[in-house]
C-alpha cells in the first residue's frame, strides 16, 4: 500500500467498535442511569400526594350531587365547549407546522400531512402519554412515510415537545404574573412571592432565548439540546401556545357553574394546575391537575360537587372526543384507500391508517374501563337518559354482572390489540357487540354505548390491519399495563364506597336481587372483577418460563443457509457461523439470528426472508423477549426498516454508517483513483496475484489461512470475535468464497471471507480481513480494488464495505446527547478504536454512505445494549476488556 496516501484499518473491516468504554460515554451512562428513576421518583410522589388530596377533598363530595350537576348540563354549553376544544386542538397542529418549517425536511411535508401527525399524536398522547402509544411514535410513522430523514424526524419531535413543554411553563408563569392576587386566596401563598418566581421564570426563558441566538448555542430539553429558533418564530410559537391553552381553559371554564370565576384569572389557574400535571408526567395530568383545581376552589362559595362535574366533563370533551375523531378519521382513511386514485400525500396517509391498532387499543381499553365503572356507579347519563328496557329481573342482574366482567376483559384484550393479534381483534368485537347488548338491557348511558358503538364499527373497519396470529398468551402484559389494569379496578373499588357510602352494610346486600338496589349489584360486580383479574395476575406469575435460547441444529441452520442465498442482503451469511439462536417464521421462509445477554435479547439485522413476514417476525422477537421479562434489541438495522421497529414501541437510535459502493459507477479511470491504480500496478509489478476460491476450494488451503490469520490476531494483540463479527472457524470460512491475495512466491498473504447473494446478486461484502504482517505495502488497496471490479464484473449493484462505527453523528453542541458523544468518541477515541483510519480507508471507493440504527426501548436500555453487544462479540465482559 502507498502509506502516503493510504490508511490502513487496524481491525476487521466490519469494524463494530463496542469494545471499550469511554470517559464521556461514562458520563453520559451516569446521566442515563439517574434521570429515570429521579423522573420516576417524582412522579410517584406528586401521584401520591395527588391521591391523598383526592381523598381528603371526597369528603366534601356527594355522589347524587355530582350527578346531579353532571344531567344538568345544556346542550348548549356542551357544545360550547367542543367548539372551544376543537380551537385548541386546531392551535395545536401549529406546533408541527412550525417544528416542519424550523428543521425544513427535504422532500418538503405537505401542511396536511403536518396537521394529521400533530392532531392524531396530540390525540394519542393526551389519551395514554406514555410507553408504545405515545405521539412520537405516531408522528414518526406518518413523517416517515412522507419521505422525510429520520435525522430529521427526531428534530421534528424535539421541536413539538420543547415547543408544548416551553409553552405550558411560560403561559402558567404569565398568568401568575399578572394575577398573583388570585392566586394567593387559592393556595395561600404571599402574592409577592408567586411574582418574583413567575417574573424569574419568564426572565430566564428569555435569557435562554436571546443567548442562544447571540451565542448561537442550543436550547436543551433534558438531554436532548437543540438550535433555538429565530424570534419570529419564538414569537409565533408564543402566540401558538397562548391560544391552545387559553381555548383549554375555555373548555373547563365553560363547564363551572356560571360566575364561579372570571375568565382570565381562571385560565391562570388552569395553566398553572396543567403545568403541575404536566411536571407529573402523568396522562394528561390526571388526578394532579383535578387535585390543584378542586384545592384552589375549596372553601369558595362555588360546591366542590359541580367543579367535579365540570372536570369530568372536561376530560371527555378535551381528552375523549379528540381520541373520538381520531378514531373516526383513520376509519375514513381505511374506507377511501379500498378506492385507488389517491393523489399526493398518500404514502402518508396509508401510514396513518397503520395506526389504527395502536388508536383502537386505547379506545377498547376507555370502553373497558367504561363498563367497568359504569357497573359500580348508580345509573347516570351525561346527555341524555339510558336505555331502560323492560327486561326480566334475572335477566337485568346477569346483564349486569357480564357487562362489568366483559369491561375488565377488554382492559386484557386491549393489549392484544396494539400487538396486532387476529384473535384479539375477534375477541374484542365479540366483546364490543356482546357489551352493546347487555348495557342495553342493563340501561347504561349514551357515552357507554357510543364508545362500545364506535369500537366495533372501527374494529370491522380495520380488520385488515390485525394480520398476526393469536397467541392471546404472548405477549405477557407489560407491568405498566398491569398496573393500568390495577387503576381501574382500585377505582372501581374506590367509586364503589364511594357512590354507597350511604348504604349500611349487611351480609344480606349480597343476595340481595331487586331493581332499584344498586349497591348489592356493585358490590357482586367488584367481586368478580377483583377475583379474575386477581387469578389473571397469579397465572402471569406461577405460569411455566420459556425455554432457553439454544444455537441452531444443523437442520435449522441448513434452512436458514437456504432462505438467506435467496435473498439480496450479504450481511446475513453470518447466520452460518451458527453461534446466533434462530426464530423461524411459522412457514419456514424467513428467520431472525439473535443472541442473549442477561436481560437483553439482540437481534442481528433485520428479519432475514420475504418481506411479508418481517412484521410478524419483529413483534414475535418483542413478545418473545417481554415473556421471559427481557428487553428486545435490533442491531444494525437499516433505515428503510425503521418503521416495523417503531411500530412495536422501539426507538432508534443511529450506531454509525455503512459504505456501499455502487458498482456501475465504480471504475478505476480518473484522478480520484489515482492512488488505487498505483496499487494495483505496484501489486501486479512485484508478481501479487488475486483470485477468488470456490467453496469446495477452500479446504486445502485452510491451513495456511489459519496461519495467516493466527499473525494478525498476535500483531492486534486481539482475540477472535463472534456475534456481529465472523471468525476463523474453519466450517465458517470453508461454507462461502475466499479471496486470497499471494506474493511473488505464491505464499497467500491476505485473504477475505466473501458474503454473497449469489442469486439476486444485489450485495457482495466481507467479513473476515486479514494479512500477515509483512506484507508490502498496498496489499489491501490492491485486494479491495480487484473484489469490486470482480462484483462488478458479475453484475452486482453493491458491494458492502461493512460500518463505520459512529460515523455521521455530529460532535456538535447542537446536536443531541448521544450523537454528541459519539461524535467526540469518534474524533478523539483513536485511543480506543481506529475510528477515522477505518472511515478513511473505505473513503477511498467512494462509498454512499447509509445510517445504521439500534432499535430498543428508551431510558437506559441503548446503554445496556450496547454493553452487551460487546460482550457477546468478544466472549464475555473479560473479553471486552481484554480485546
Amino acid at each position: 500500500m502507498n502509506g502516503a496516501t493510504t490508511t490502513e484499518p487496524r481491525d476487521d473491516l466490519r469494524g463494530d467498535a463496542t469494545e471499550a468504554d469511554t470517559p464521556p460515554a461514562a458520563a453520559g451512562l451516569r446521566l442515563a442511569v439517574l434521570k429515570p428513576w429521579l423522573l420516576l421518583a417524582a412522579g410517584l410522589i406528586m401521584a401520591g400526594l395527588a391521591f391523598f388530596a383526592l381523598d381528603r377533598l371526597s369528603d366534601e363530595l356527594d355522589y347524587a350531587a355530582v350527578a346531579s350537576a353532571l344531567a344538568a348540563k345544556s346542550n348548549a354549553v356542551l357544545l360550547l365547549a367542543v367548539l372551544a376544544a376543537a380551537i385548541s386542538y386546531t392551535a395545536m397542529i401549529g406546533y408541527d407546522l412550525s417544528a416542519v418549517r424550523h428543521v425544513g425536511p427535504q422532500p418538503p411535508v405537505p401542511p396536511r400531512i403536518a396537521a394529521l401527525a400533530a392532531f392524531c399524536g396530540f390525540a394519542l398522547s393526551n389519551s395514554m402519554g406514555v410507553g408504545a402509544f405515545t405521539g412520537g411514535a405516531v408522528r414518526w410513522r406518518i413523517y416517515a412515510a412522507a419521505g422525510v430523514k429520520p435525522s430529521q424526524i427526531a428534530r421534528i419531535l424535539v421541536f413539538v415537545t420543547a415547543s408544548f413543554s416551553t409553552g405550558i411553563f411560560f403561559v402558567a408563569a404569565l398568568g401568575v404574573l399578572l394575577k398573583a392576587g388570585q392566586m394567593q386566596e387559592w393556595f395561600n401563598l404571599p402574592a409577592p412571592l408567586l411574582r418574583g418566581l413567575a417574573a424569574l421564570c419568564l426572565l430566564a426563558m428569555a435569557g435562554i432565548a436571546v443567548v442562544g441566538r447571540l451565542r448561537r448555542t442550543a436550547l436543551r430539553l433534558g438531554p436532548v439540546t437543540f438550535r433555538v429558533p429565530s424570534p419570529k418564530l419564538v414569537l409565533a410559537q408564543g402566540v401558538i401556545s397562548v391560544i391552545d391553552l387559553g381555548f383549554a381553559a375555555v373548555v373547563l371554564w365553560l363547564l363551572l357553574p356560571e360566575g364561579a370565576v372570571d375568565l382570565p384569572s381562571f385560565i391562570a389557574l388552569y395553566v398553572v394546575a396543567i403545568a403541575i400535571g404536566a411536571a407529573s408526567h402523568l396522562p394528561g395530568g390526571i388526578g394532579v391537575f383535578d387535585a390543584v383545581v378542586l384545592i384552589a376552589f375549596r372553601g369558595s362559595e362555588v360546591p366542590l360537587d359541580q367543579v367535579a362535574a365540570a372536570l369530568l366533563l372536561y376530560r371527555a370533551v378535551y381528552f375523549v372526543l379528540p381520541l373520538i375523531v381520531a378514531i373516526v378519521l383513520l376509519s375514513g382513511f381505511e374506507l377511501r384507500h379500498r378506492v385507488p386514485a389517491l393523489k399526493g400525500g398518500a404514502r402518508a396517509l396509508r401510514a396513518s391508517t397503520r395506526l389504527m391498532p395502536r388508536f383502537l387499543a386505547v379506545l377498547a381499553f376507555g370502553a373497558g374501563a367504561a363498563l367497568v365503572l359504569g357497573g359500580i356507579a348508580p345509573p347516570v347519563d351525561v346527555f341524555e337518559p339510558g336505555f331502560n328496557l323492560p327486561v326480566p329481573q334475572p335477566l337485568f342482574e346477569v346483564s349486569h354482572l357480564l357487562s362489568s366482567v366483559g369491561g375488565l376483559l377488554l382492559l386484557f384484550v386491549a393489549n392484544g390489540l396494539a400487538h396486532r393479534l387476529d384473535g384479539a381483534w375477534w375477541l374484542a368485537l365479540v366483546l364490543a357487540a356482546g357489551g352493546l347488548v347487555l348495557s342495553t338491557l342493563r340501561g347504561s348511558g349514551f357515552l357507554e354505548l357510543s364508545l362500545l358503538a364506535l369500537l366495533a364499527v372501527a374494529l370491522l373497519t380495520s380488520r385488515r390491519r390485525f394480520d398476526r396470529r393469536a397467541r392471546m398468551l404472548t405477549p405477557s402484559l407489560s407491568p405498566g399495563w398491569w398496573l393500568a389494569v390495577a387503576c381501574v379496578v382500585a377505582a372501581a373499588t374506590w367509586l364503589l364506597f364511594f357512590a354507597h357510602r350511604d348504604v349500611e352494610y349487611s351480609r344480606q346486600l349480597w343476595w340481595r336481587f331487586e331493581l332499584d338496589e344498586n349497591a348489592p349489584r356493585a358490590m357482586r360486580a367488584t367481586l368478580a372483577m377483583v377475583l379474575i383479574a386477581g387469578a389473571a395476575g397469579l397465572w402471569a406469575l406461577l405460569r411455566p418460563a420459556q425455554t432457553r435460547v439454544a444455537r441452531p441444529t444443523p437442520e435449522q441452520l441448513a434452512r436458514a443457509v437456504a432462505i438467506v442465498e435467496a435473498q439480496d442482503r450479504a450481511d446475513a451469511n453470518l447466520v452460518r457461523m451458527g453461534d446466533k439462536a434462530l426464530l423461524m417464521s411459522p412457514e419456514g421462509d424467513a428467520f431472525i439470528m439473535y443472541g442473549r445477554r442477561g436481560r437483553s435479547w439482540i437481534a442481528l439485522y433485520d428479519p432475514v426472508g420475504p418481506a411479508t413476514q418481517r412484521v410478524e417476525l419483529v413483534w414475535r422477537f418483542v413478545e418473545l423477549a417481554d415473556a421471559q421479562g427481557g428487553r428486545a434489541a435490533f442491531y444494525q438495522v437499516r433505515p428503510d426498516t425503521l418503521p416495523l421497529y417503531i411500530d412495536a414501541g422501539l426507538q432508534p437510535l443511529k450506531l454509525g454508517e455503512a459504505a456501499r459502493v455502487r458498482l456501475a459507477a465504480f471504475e478505476l479511470k480518473g484522478k480520484a483513483r489515482q492512488a488505487l491504480r498505483t496499487a494495483v500496478n505496484r501489486a501486479e509489478r512485484e508478481g501479487i496475484t488475486f483470485e477468488v476460491l470456490r467453496p469446495e476450494e477452500v479446504p486445502p488451503v485452510l491451513p495456511e489461512l489459519a496461519e495467516v490469520s493466527r499473525l494478525w490476531l498476535e500483531q492486534h494483540k486481539a482475540r477472535e470475535k463472534a456475534f456481529s463479527l465472523g471468525a476463523f472457524e474453519p466450517n465458517y470460512v470453508a461454507s462461502q468464497p475466499v479471496a486470497v491475495v499471494r506474493g511473488a512466491d505464491r505464499q497467500v498473504i491476505a485473504f477475505a471471507t466473501l458474503l454473497d447473494t449469489p442469486h439476486a446478486r444485489s450485495d457482495m461484502s466481507v467479513d473476515l480481513m486479514r494479512h500477515r504482517p509483512d506484507m508490502p505495502p498496498g496489499t489491501m488497496d490492491f485486494l479491495f480494488t480487484r473484489l469490486l471490479m470482480m462484483a462488478k464484473e458479475q453484475g452486482y449493484a453493491f458491494f458492502d464495505l461493512g460500518m463505520a462505527p459512529l460515523s455521521g453523528l455530529a460532535a456538535h453542541r447542537l446536536a443531541p446527547i448521544w450523537y454528541r458523544l459519539g461524535g467526540l468518541v469518534f474524533h478523539r477515541g483513536e485511543r480506543f478504536y481506529n475510528f477515522r483510519g477505518l472511515r478513511a480507508f473505505k473513503e477511498k471507493f467512494d462509498p454512499v454512505w447509509e445510517p445504521r440504527y439500534l432499535c430498543t426501548a428508551g431510558g437506559l436500555d441503548p446503554w445496556v445494549v450496547l454493553a452487551d453487544v460487546a460482550a457477546l462479540q468478544s466472549g464475555g465482559l473479560r473479553g471486552v476488556i481484554g480485546k
